[in-house]
């Protein structure tokens, strides 16, 4: 992905993109987000949907949750979408959709 819609997406989800400065012994985040620049949309889609969900959820509950993407690339023309909170299923959900409908998105 272009380094500026790497960017805008760091800074429009600067808690979930958190390990994006971390070196690459501790978060593949360290090498961006590897994934074509149609998938921006998705990307910022899904992202948003699971800040919500966390900012609602920590509302509610007095444990606080973290959600971090650990590594977002493209494997056989599918997004993966890594995060070091797995066990939610919520998020789960949304990142299982993002990733079945990655294979549909075409490039224009």
């Amino acid at each position: 992905m272009k380094k500026e819609l790497q960017e805008k997406l760091f800074e429009k989800y600067p808690k979930i993109f958190a390990q994006r400065h971390l070196p690459k012994t501790e978060s593949a985040m360290c090498y961006g987000i590897s994934c074509p620049d149609h998938w921006y949309d998705l990307i910022d889609t899904l992202c948003f949907n699971i800040q919500i969900y966390i900012i609602n959820y920590n509302k509610k509950n007095d444990n606080e949750m973290l959600c971090e993407a650990t590594q977002v690339k493209s494997k056989f023309e599918c997004l993966r979408f890594y995060v070091n909170n797995s066990n939610d299923y919520y998020v789960k959900g949304l990142i299982n959709m993002a990733e079945a409908m990655s294979k549909k998105i075409k490039e224009n």
